[in-house]
């Protein structure tokens, strides 16, 4: 990893980090348990490539570091911890459509983990990376759901919107991960480099 990519992430981390100290010390008094838990995730998350490489001896990529503290830092810290969401109306849906972008990422990790990103399966990777993004967008659905009936929450605004705000998120997400593998189809079709492209930053570095 070079030394921009390294100072990069560092700062990510160091802001992410910063905004959950921040608010566990001044507003830790009026925090809901959910917010708490939303607020103290930001640690655990952090450490997330940390134990991957560990448990599965997959190192990332730095591309692949830096996409991913910065995907934490907007949406958890930002969006979450802060209140992005509730402040600015369109902060949550373009979250959600770098959610789909970096789904498809993620995507393209497994496909060439299991050694199936190959130029002759171009067809094969665009319609798994979107029902791959489509799943994990599903998936988070569910999950606020879920922590919605636990927690007493409303992080799906269902008060205020009924289902219109899980439509949009799971269309936002949608249509993120479509535009990335439909261009990333488009350049498969004309360029026969862009499989070692999409491989130089989703494979895992050696030790």
């Amino acid at each position: 990893m070079n030394k921009k990519q390294t100072v990069l992430n560092v700062i990510l981390i160091f802001a992410s980090l910063c905004i959950m100290f921040y608010q566990l010390i001044f507003h830790f008094s009026t925090m809901s348990l959910a917010k708490i838990l939303t607020t103290t995730s930001i640690l655990p998350i952090i450490m997330i490539p940390y134990l991957i490489d560990k448990i599965f001896s997959y190192h990332p990529s730095p591309t692949l570091l830096n996409c991913y503290y910065l995907f934490v830092l907007l949406t958890l810290s930002i969006g979450s911890v802060l209140g992005f969401y509730q402040r600015i109306a369109w902060f949550d849906l373009l979250m959600h459509w770098i959610s789909g972008e970096m789904s498809v990422l993620i995507s393209w990790i497994l496909l060439e983990r299991f050694h199936l990103l190959k130029q002759e399966r171009k067809e094969f990777i665009f319609l798994f990376s979107i029902l791959f993004a489509v799943s994990i967008a599903c998936g988070w659905e569910f999950f606020e759901f879920f922590s919605d009936k636990i927690f007493g929450g409303d992080t799906q605004y269902v008060i205020e919107t009924g289902v219109n705000d899980t439509m949009e998120d799971l269309g936002m997400g949608t249509l993120g991960s479509f535009f990335v593998a439909s261009v990333t189809f488009c350049q498969m079709k004309r360029k026969h480099q862009t499989i070692q492209k999409i491989e130089k930053v989703v494979k895992g570095e050696a030790e």
